[in-house]
């Protein structure tokens, strides 16, 4: 190392590390596609999950669709929901990000031991709304991005008895997956 510095001035567009907007050098600001592929686990089960959609490198906010499969508690659920993120800054090895899922959870049929009861019970179709914010980073390579980061849900699926009432339990969650 010659022990030269530079100043970010003197750095340009094309000299600048990667982002989750991948190759944007040449075709600038266009809006492109992005996928990603994940898995969370929380204290009470695992999900896998994949969303797509597309992401506008300008502002580096990705809107797309996601579906999740999770096994929590014994009970089966899929989710179907409408995703968005902002990826901050704009450009770098490392992004972070904040984001919203909203869309239906629907629970499978199936047989379920209930441990109050000691029996097998079967559950039949069941349907409610959902959110879930996440927080989480991005490591940029090439042409993938490491995704880590944690959400939580927010469920009439999860309720918690206290205090004579009923709430929606949040089910935190911790998730690795790839972005490409």
């Amino acid at each position: 190392m010659s022990g030269q510095t530079v100043s970010a001035a003197e750095i340009s567009e094309d000299d600048a590390r990667p982002s989750i907007a991948h190759d944007t050098g040449t075709e600038g600001d266009k809006v492109k596609y992005a996928g990603n592929a994940a898995v969370y686990v929380n204290y009470i089960g695992i999900a896998f999950s994949t969303t797509h959609g597309v992401i506008f490198p300008s502002c580096n906010i990705y809107v797309g669709g996601s579906a999740e499969y999770s096994y929590n508690w014994g009970y089966n659920y899929t989710d179907f929901a409408a995703e968005g993120r902002w990826f901050y800054p704009r450009r770098g090895k490392v992004q972070g990000y904040i984001g919203l899922e909203a869309g239906v959870s629907v629970q499978l049929p199936g047989i379920v031991f209930d441990s109050a009861s000691g029996d097998n019970v079967y559950n039949t179709w069941r349907t409610c709304f959902f959110v879930r914010p996440a927080l989480g980073m991005a490591v940029n390579f090439r042409k993938v991005s490491l995704d880590i980061g944690f959400k939580c849900g927010f469920s009439p699926h999860v309720m918690l008895y206290k205090g004579g009432n009923y709430y929606w339990h949040p089910i935190p969650a911790f998730g690795i997956g790839l972005w490409f």
